[in-house]
């Protein structure tokens, strides 16, 4: 009889829930396209219709192709949206055309359940368990939320990113200080490069921590370092690490690059 432990049973319904979320029909293995939105009438291929945009709202112009909440769209119809969030905002058969805003553009992203990225989709690899990466770290936290400019995986996007404090952490006998954004819940999200990226993982990863104790100690279960979206689709516009959250050791835990 085999016995497994409740770390390894945690992660185990923990990995599960993680592999069927990405594999929804309009879940981040389905993006198929990103196009910004021009400042003038134009065509997304892809989609029917003549889309743009100025600096409040976006627009489309369609014959009946499109539909919004069910009803055909015929003429135009507009929609806005927050910066960094989106919007679920029309139907071309079951292809979804998401608005988004990134950098105070707007664009649309496409999704598609048939996507072959989903259907070749058989799991995310990931690193053995190994308790070892479950490790103790302290938060401090800012007297103010900081608004920082980071990279992002698109070239000609750059986005901000609220950090809330600093996770200050011991991993192979050094020191290291990461800036933190706040996950909800009272937990944390570190995004990080490590040694590992590139070769076995995605160009970086993130792990949500559990709760901010009282003491302001934080467990860090590098076991449950995930991929970005963009680690799945050509088109993600994650945001990258704020400068300095860098690990300068091989982090052998989570889940590793998408094949």
């Amino acid at each position: 009889m085999t016995v497994v432990s409740d770390l390894e049973q945690d992660w185990q319904t923990w990995h599960a829930a993680r592999e069927q979320d990405l594999d929804t029909d309009y879940g981040w293995l389905t993006i198929v396209a990103f196009d910004w939105l021009p400042p003038t009438p134009g065509l997304i291929r892809g989609l029917p219709g003549k889309w743009w945009a100025d600096n409040q709202q976006a627009f489309v112009k369609a014959d009946g192709e499109l539909t919004l909440g069910g009803d055909p769209v015929h003429g135009e119809t507009s929609a806005s949206v927050a910066e960094a969030g989106s919007l679920s905002w029309l139907l071309y058969g079951d292809r979804l055309a998401e608005l988004v805003r990134r950098g105070g553009r707007y664009a649309v992203r496409q999704r598609d359940p048939r996507a072959a990225t989903r259907n070749g989709f058989s799991g995310v690899p990931t690193y053995p368990l190994n308790p070892d990466w479950v490790v103790k770290a302290y938060y401090t936290p800012y007297p103010q939320p900081e608004r920082v400019e980071v990279s992002t995986a698109r070239d000609d996007l750059r986005q901000h990113v609220t950090a809330v404090g600093t996770v200050h952490v011991a991993l192979g006998g050094s020191a290291y200080e990461l800036v933190a954004t706040a996950a909800g819940g009272g937990r944390l999200t570190l995004s990080f490069h490590d040694k590992t990226n590139g070769e076995e993982t995605a160009p970086w990863r993130s792990v949500t921590t559990g709760v901010v104790e009282k003491d302001q100690s934080v467990l860090i279960d590098f076991n449950r370092t995930v991929n970005l979206p963009f680690a799945f689709t050509a088109y993600g516009t994650c945001p990258a690490p704020v400068a300095g959250n860098r690990l300068g050791l091989p982090v052998t835990a989570g889940e590793k690059k998408v094949r």
